[in-house]
Protein backbone atom coordinates (compact mmCIF):
# COMPACT_ATOMS: atom_id res chain seq x y z
CA UNK A 1 0.00 0.00 0.00
CA UNK A 2 2.79 2.44 0.92
CA UNK A 3 4.61 1.75 -2.34
CA UNK A 4 1.46 2.45 -4.35
CA UNK A 5 0.91 5.74 -2.49
CA UNK A 6 4.53 6.76 -3.01
CA UNK A 7 4.12 6.20 -6.74
CA UNK A 8 1.06 8.49 -6.69
CA UNK A 9 2.97 11.13 -4.74
CA UNK A 10 5.69 11.27 -7.41
CA UNK A 11 3.19 12.85 -9.79
CA UNK A 12 2.22 15.69 -7.43
CA UNK A 13 3.48 19.28 -7.24
CA UNK A 14 5.58 18.80 -4.08
CA UNK A 15 6.69 15.25 -4.78
CA UNK A 16 9.98 15.50 -2.87
CA UNK A 17 8.28 16.91 0.22
CA UNK A 18 5.54 14.31 0.08
CA UNK A 19 7.96 11.44 -0.46
CA UNK A 20 9.95 12.60 2.59
CA UNK A 21 6.80 12.80 4.71
CA UNK A 22 5.69 9.36 3.56
CA UNK A 23 9.01 7.76 4.50
CA UNK A 24 9.07 9.54 7.87
CA UNK A 25 5.50 8.45 8.57
CA UNK A 26 6.38 4.83 7.92
CA UNK A 27 9.29 5.07 10.37
CA UNK A 28 7.17 6.69 13.08
CA UNK A 29 4.27 4.25 12.69
CA UNK A 30 6.53 1.27 13.39
CA UNK A 31 7.38 2.38 16.94
CA UNK A 32 4.81 4.94 18.09
CA UNK A 33 1.07 4.67 18.75
CA UNK A 34 0.81 8.47 18.83
CA UNK A 35 1.77 10.84 16.00
CA UNK A 36 2.52 14.50 16.74
CA UNK A 37 2.25 17.06 13.93
CA UNK A 38 3.63 20.61 13.95
CA UNK A 39 4.36 23.30 11.36
CA UNK A 40 7.87 24.13 10.21
CA UNK A 41 9.44 27.47 11.25
CA UNK A 42 9.88 30.38 8.85
CA UNK A 43 12.62 32.64 10.24
CA UNK A 44 11.41 33.42 13.80
CA UNK A 45 7.82 32.41 13.04
CA UNK A 46 6.90 29.07 14.71
CA UNK A 47 10.48 28.44 15.86
CA UNK A 48 9.50 28.37 19.53
CA UNK A 49 6.58 26.06 18.79
CA UNK A 50 8.78 23.73 16.76
CA UNK A 51 11.52 23.55 19.41
CA UNK A 52 8.98 23.21 22.20
CA UNK A 53 7.14 20.40 20.40
CA UNK A 54 10.29 18.41 19.73
CA UNK A 55 11.25 18.93 23.38
CA UNK A 56 7.93 17.41 24.47
CA UNK A 57 7.83 14.66 21.83
CA UNK A 58 11.40 13.93 20.68
CA UNK A 59 10.67 10.53 19.12
CA UNK A 60 7.24 10.83 17.50
CA UNK A 61 6.89 14.34 16.06
CA UNK A 62 6.59 15.11 12.35
CA UNK A 63 7.35 18.55 10.91
CA UNK A 64 4.81 19.66 8.28
CA UNK A 65 6.27 22.11 5.73
CA UNK A 66 4.62 25.52 5.85
CA UNK A 67 5.42 29.16 5.09
CA UNK A 68 4.47 31.73 7.75
CA UNK A 69 1.56 29.59 9.04
CA UNK A 70 0.37 28.82 5.49
CA UNK A 71 0.45 25.34 4.01
CA UNK A 72 2.68 24.59 1.04
CA UNK A 73 0.56 21.55 0.12
CA UNK A 74 -2.43 21.82 -2.19
CA UNK A 75 -5.75 20.10 -1.49
CA UNK A 76 -4.87 16.92 -3.39
CA UNK A 77 -1.52 16.59 -1.62
CA UNK A 78 -3.14 17.16 1.77
CA UNK A 79 -5.63 14.38 1.08
CA UNK A 80 -2.82 12.02 0.05
CA UNK A 81 -0.79 12.64 3.21
CA UNK A 82 -3.83 12.32 5.47
CA UNK A 83 -4.75 9.09 3.71
CA UNK A 84 -1.29 7.78 4.49
CA UNK A 85 -1.66 8.82 8.16
CA UNK A 86 -5.04 7.09 8.39
CA UNK A 87 -3.65 3.89 6.92
CA UNK A 88 -0.84 3.90 9.49
CA UNK A 89 -3.56 3.49 12.16
CA UNK A 90 -2.10 5.64 14.91
CA UNK A 91 -4.10 5.48 18.13
CA UNK A 92 -4.03 9.25 18.46
CA UNK A 93 -2.95 12.32 16.47
CA UNK A 94 -1.68 15.35 18.37
CA UNK A 95 -1.41 18.69 16.56
CA UNK A 96 1.02 20.96 18.41
CA UNK A 97 0.66 24.60 17.48
CA UNK A 98 -2.31 25.25 15.28
CA UNK A 99 -2.36 26.98 11.90
CA UNK A 100 -5.75 27.40 10.15
CA UNK A 101 -5.00 24.77 7.48
CA UNK A 102 -4.99 22.10 10.18
CA UNK A 103 -8.79 22.33 10.25
CA UNK A 104 -8.75 20.61 6.83
CA UNK A 105 -6.44 17.94 8.23
CA UNK A 106 -8.79 17.28 11.16
CA UNK A 107 -11.76 16.85 8.80
CA UNK A 108 -9.79 14.11 7.03
CA UNK A 109 -8.32 12.48 10.15
CA UNK A 110 -10.90 12.61 12.93
CA UNK A 111 -13.26 9.91 11.56
CA UNK A 112 -10.37 7.44 11.82
CA UNK A 113 -8.58 8.36 15.06
CA UNK A 114 -8.70 10.57 18.13
CA UNK A 115 -7.47 14.14 17.58
CA UNK A 116 -5.87 16.21 20.32
CA UNK A 117 -4.37 19.67 20.00
CA UNK A 118 -1.79 21.58 22.01
CA UNK A 119 -2.30 25.31 21.68
CA UNK A 120 0.70 27.57 22.38
CA UNK A 121 -0.96 31.02 22.22
CA UNK A 122 -3.44 32.99 24.30
CA UNK A 123 -6.84 34.55 23.71
CA UNK A 124 -5.45 38.11 23.52
CA UNK A 125 -4.15 37.53 20.01
CA UNK A 126 -7.68 37.19 18.63
CA UNK A 127 -8.20 40.95 18.31
CA UNK A 128 -8.18 40.54 14.52
CA UNK A 129 -11.58 39.61 12.99
CA UNK A 130 -9.87 36.96 10.84
CA UNK A 131 -8.38 35.37 13.94
CA UNK A 132 -11.76 35.52 15.65
CA UNK A 133 -13.05 33.25 12.91
CA UNK A 134 -10.21 30.90 13.80
CA UNK A 135 -11.15 30.64 17.49
CA UNK A 136 -14.84 30.25 16.60
CA UNK A 137 -13.97 27.28 14.40
CA UNK A 138 -11.70 25.84 17.08
CA UNK A 139 -14.54 25.97 19.61
CA UNK A 140 -16.92 24.47 17.05
CA UNK A 141 -14.57 21.52 16.48
CA UNK A 142 -14.47 20.97 20.23
CA UNK A 143 -18.26 21.01 20.56
CA UNK A 144 -18.65 18.49 17.73
CA UNK A 145 -15.88 16.28 19.23
CA UNK A 146 -13.69 16.53 16.14
CA UNK A 147 -11.10 17.62 18.68
CA UNK A 148 -11.29 15.33 21.71
CA UNK A 149 -8.81 17.08 24.03
CA UNK A 150 -7.37 20.58 24.28
CA UNK A 151 -3.90 21.13 25.72
CA UNK A 152 -2.71 24.66 26.52
CA UNK A 153 0.90 25.68 27.04
CA UNK A 154 -0.14 28.90 28.78
CA UNK A 155 -1.46 28.50 32.31
CA UNK A 156 -5.08 29.41 32.95
CA UNK A 157 -6.51 28.61 29.53
CA UNK A 158 -7.34 24.99 30.33
CA UNK A 159 -9.56 26.18 33.19
CA UNK A 160 -11.26 28.70 30.88
CA UNK A 161 -12.16 26.17 28.18
CA UNK A 162 -13.21 23.57 30.74
CA UNK A 163 -15.49 26.04 32.52
CA UNK A 164 -17.02 27.80 29.49
CA UNK A 165 -17.38 24.85 27.09
CA UNK A 166 -16.94 21.72 29.21
CA UNK A 167 -14.03 20.68 26.98
CA UNK A 168 -11.57 18.01 28.08
CA UNK A 169 -8.74 20.48 28.66
CA UNK A 170 -5.34 20.30 30.36
CA UNK A 171 -2.28 22.43 30.98
CA UNK A 172 0.74 21.23 28.98
CA UNK A 173 3.86 23.08 30.16
CA UNK A 174 6.93 22.94 27.98
CA UNK A 175 9.78 20.76 29.16
CA UNK A 176 12.91 22.45 30.47
CA UNK A 177 15.05 22.83 27.34
CA UNK A 178 18.10 20.63 26.92
CA UNK A 179 21.12 22.92 26.62
CA UNK A 180 24.03 21.35 24.69
CA UNK A 181 27.22 21.24 26.78
CA UNK A 182 29.25 22.86 24.04
CA UNK A 183 27.27 26.13 24.19
CA UNK A 184 29.70 28.93 25.06
CA UNK A 185 28.97 32.57 25.80
CA UNK A 186 30.03 35.28 23.38
CA UNK A 187 32.53 37.99 24.30
CA UNK A 188 30.92 41.32 25.22
CA UNK A 189 32.07 44.69 26.53
CA UNK A 190 32.13 44.17 30.29
CA UNK A 191 31.83 47.90 30.97
CA UNK A 192 28.27 47.83 29.57
CA UNK A 193 24.98 46.25 30.64
CA UNK A 194 23.73 43.89 27.93
CA UNK A 195 19.98 43.39 27.57
CA UNK A 196 18.46 40.95 25.07
CA UNK A 197 15.11 41.64 23.37
CA UNK A 198 14.75 38.56 21.19
CA UNK A 199 11.36 38.35 19.58
CA UNK A 200 9.95 38.40 16.05
CA UNK A 201 9.06 41.79 14.59
CA UNK A 202 5.30 41.47 15.00
CA UNK A 203 3.05 43.86 16.94
CA UNK A 204 2.28 41.38 19.71
CA UNK A 205 5.94 40.87 20.62
CA UNK A 206 6.07 44.47 21.90
CA UNK A 207 9.70 44.89 20.78
CA UNK A 208 9.72 48.67 20.39
CA UNK A 209 8.50 49.41 23.91
CA UNK A 210 11.10 47.06 25.38
CA UNK A 211 14.00 48.42 23.33
CA UNK A 212 13.24 52.08 23.93
CA UNK A 213 12.82 51.61 27.67
CA UNK A 214 16.05 49.62 27.92
CA UNK A 215 17.86 52.49 26.16
CA UNK A 216 16.78 54.84 28.97
CA UNK A 217 19.74 53.49 30.97
CA UNK A 218 22.93 55.04 29.56
CA UNK A 219 25.13 52.00 30.19
CA UNK A 220 22.81 49.59 28.38
CA UNK A 221 23.49 47.96 25.02
CA UNK A 222 20.38 46.29 23.56
CA UNK A 223 20.75 43.07 21.59
CA UNK A 224 18.09 42.21 18.98
CA UNK A 225 17.58 39.89 16.04
CA UNK A 226 16.93 42.67 13.48
CA UNK A 227 18.02 46.25 14.20
CA UNK A 228 16.72 47.79 10.96
CA UNK A 229 13.23 48.23 12.43
CA UNK A 230 14.71 50.49 15.12
CA UNK A 231 16.56 52.87 12.77
CA UNK A 232 14.11 55.67 13.59
CA UNK A 233 15.50 55.76 17.15
CA UNK A 234 18.87 56.99 15.86
CA UNK A 235 20.67 54.81 18.41
CA UNK A 236 22.46 52.40 16.09
CA UNK A 237 25.61 52.48 18.24
CA UNK A 238 23.70 51.04 21.21
CA UNK A 239 21.67 48.38 19.39
CA UNK A 240 23.41 45.18 18.27
CA UNK A 241 21.92 42.91 15.60
CA UNK A 242 22.45 39.14 15.61
CA UNK A 243 20.30 37.94 12.68
CA UNK A 244 16.72 36.77 12.22
CA UNK A 245 17.18 33.06 11.52
CA UNK A 246 19.90 31.80 13.85
CA UNK A 247 20.71 28.13 14.44
CA UNK A 248 19.44 27.19 17.89
CA UNK A 249 22.93 26.69 19.35
CA UNK A 250 24.02 30.14 18.21
CA UNK A 251 20.83 31.73 19.57
CA UNK A 252 21.32 30.04 22.96
CA UNK A 253 24.91 31.26 23.06
CA UNK A 254 23.76 34.87 22.57
CA UNK A 255 20.76 34.52 24.91
CA UNK A 256 22.99 33.12 27.64
CA UNK A 257 25.51 35.95 27.32
CA UNK A 258 23.10 38.71 28.33
CA UNK A 259 22.88 40.33 31.76
CA UNK A 260 19.10 40.38 31.41
CA UNK A 261 16.59 39.25 28.78
CA UNK A 262 13.20 40.83 28.13
CA UNK A 263 10.21 39.01 26.66
CA UNK A 264 7.32 41.32 27.52
CA UNK A 265 4.98 40.04 24.83
CA UNK A 266 1.35 41.18 24.69
CA UNK A 267 0.04 37.65 24.28
CA UNK A 268 2.56 35.25 25.79
CA UNK A 269 3.72 34.44 29.27
CA UNK A 270 6.23 31.79 30.36
CA UNK A 271 7.16 30.40 26.94
CA UNK A 272 10.19 28.69 25.47
CA UNK A 273 12.47 31.76 25.34
CA UNK A 274 11.84 32.30 29.05
CA UNK A 275 12.68 28.68 29.83
CA UNK A 276 15.81 28.83 27.65
CA UNK A 277 17.00 32.02 29.35
CA UNK A 278 16.42 30.44 32.75
CA UNK A 279 18.29 27.30 31.69
CA UNK A 280 21.22 29.46 30.55
CA UNK A 281 21.30 31.15 33.94
CA UNK A 282 20.11 34.59 32.81
CA UNK A 283 17.22 36.45 34.49
CA UNK A 284 14.27 37.29 32.25
CA UNK A 285 11.32 39.67 32.61
CA UNK A 286 8.14 38.23 31.15
CA UNK A 287 4.42 38.96 31.62
CA UNK A 288 2.32 36.69 33.80
CA UNK A 289 -1.03 36.42 32.06
CA UNK A 290 -2.19 33.70 34.42
CA UNK A 291 -1.65 35.94 37.47
CA UNK A 292 -3.61 38.69 35.74
CA UNK A 293 -6.44 36.24 35.07
CA UNK A 294 -6.44 35.06 38.69
CA UNK A 295 -6.49 38.68 39.89
CA UNK A 296 -9.61 39.40 37.79
CA UNK A 297 -11.37 36.26 39.00
CA UNK A 298 -10.53 36.99 42.65
CA UNK A 299 -11.93 40.52 42.40
CA UNK A 300 -15.14 39.24 40.76
CA UNK A 301 -15.59 36.56 43.41
CA UNK A 302 -15.25 39.13 46.19
CA UNK A 303 -18.06 41.18 44.68
CA UNK A 304 -20.44 38.19 44.39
Amino acid sequence: MLKRLLNKLKKSQNKEILAHLAIKLQELSENNPVLVLYGSPTEGNWKGIANGTVGLFPSNSLEIPQWYSNTVLNEKETIEICTLINQAKFEKIVISGFAPYFFDWIELLHPHTEIEIIYHGTISEFHDPLKQNFIEQLISFGKTKKISRFGFVKEGLAEVFSKLYDFNSFHQPLNPPIIPKEIKKIELDKTKIHIGVFGAATFNKNLHNQVIHALMIDEVVVHVLDKSIFNYLDKEDRIVEHGKDLPREQFLSILGSMDLNLYMSFNESWGLVAKESEAMGVSLLSPSNVDYLKLILNKIEKRI
